[in-house]
C-alpha cells in the first residue's frame, strides 16, 4: 500500500472541469482547497450531485462514472487510486461510451492457516 508523502494536489479552474469518466480501480478524492460542484453516475445509471469542499474527502467505486464542476477560483484534489485489480486498464481517464463496459471487483478469499497453530497451541494470535 503506498504512503503519500507531502501529497501534490492537482488545481482545476472552472474553465478546465473534471470530465465525466469511470476507473477499473477505486479512486479516493482528498479536496484540499476550493470548491466544486462533483457528479457520480452509479452502477444503477442514477445521476446525483453534490458540493465538495476543502477537507472532504470522496470515495469513487470502480465502474462509478464521475467528474467535477470547479467552483468560484477553482478546486484542489489530490486524487489516488485504490487497489489495481489483475486485467485493469493502465490508471487514466476512461469513457463507457467507448470502452462499452463497466468493471467490478470481485473478493477472492485465499485460506490460509496463519493464525490457526497459534491458537492450537493456545496462544492469542495478534
Amino acid at each position: 500500500m503506498p504512503v503519500y508523502k507531502r501529497p501534490k494536489p492537482i488545481h482545476f479552474a472552472p474553465d478546465s472541469p473534471v470530465e465525466k469518466h469511470f476507473h477499473d480501480h477505486d479512486e479516493t478524492w482528498i479536496i484540499t482547497g476550493g470548491r466544486a460542484r462533483a457528479f457520480m453516475v452509479d452502477r444503477d445509471g442514477k445521476h446525483s450531485e453534490f458540493l465538495l469542499e476543502e477537507g472532504d474527502v470522496w470515495m469513487v467505486e470502480a465502474g462509478v462514472e464521475h467528474g467535477c464542476q470547479p467552483l468560484d477560483e477553482g478546486v484542489q484534489i489530490f486524487p489516488f487510486p485504490g487497489t489495481i485489480p489483475e486485467g485493469s486498464h493502465k490508471p487514466g481517464h476512461y469513457y463507457m461510451d467507448r470502452e462499452h463496459y463497466m468493471p467490478s471487483l470481485k473478493v477472492e478469499k485465499a485460506p490460509i492457516d496463519r493464525y490457526r497453530r497459534k491458537q492450537e497451541a493456545g496462544e492469542e494470535p495478534h
